[in-house]
């Protein structure tokens, strides 16, 4: 499952879920995003907008966030950072739900945010698909 980002300026870029959600729940915290917005860019084919002036508090808030991270490390979906890999998460058709560590698999890279300043700065305002 992913997400496909479309700025007003610039290309497309499309994020996987497991990266996307706590990047969202990442802003919704520092009060980057309210709830609405954050549940509507989180919601697959419910298309929300941001505007410019968010995208550029992203940026900011990302740019900020950055500083005090290193390249290795990555927040996870309690918005705790780590620097411990992620663990590759195999599926089978036995696998039960208790035994998914959602914590871990739902991470958001360094170089992910680095990427989605990136654009968010450049973007001049972007959907959510």
């Amino acid at each position: 499952m992913s997400f496909i980002l479309i700025p007003k300026n610039g290309e497309d870029i499309k994020i996987n879920a497991w990266n996307w959600r706590p990047t969202l729940e990442l802003l919704r915290r520092a009060d980057v995003i309210d709830n609405d917005l954050c549940e509507r860019m989180g919601t697959h084919g419910f298309k929300a907008e941001v505007d410019a002036t968010t995208a550029n508090r992203i940026a900011d808030f990302l740019e900020a966030r950055l500083r005090v991270m290193k390249p290795e490390q990555r927040v996870r979906a309690d918005l705790t950072v780590t620097d411990t890999p992620k663990k590759r998460l195999i599926i089978a058709s036995d696998t039960q739900i208790d035994q998914i560590d959602a914590v871990d698999v739902y991470s958001a890279s360094f170089a992910w945010l680095v990427e989605f300043r990136d654009f968010s700065r450049a973007s001049g305002g972007f959907e959510v698909l």
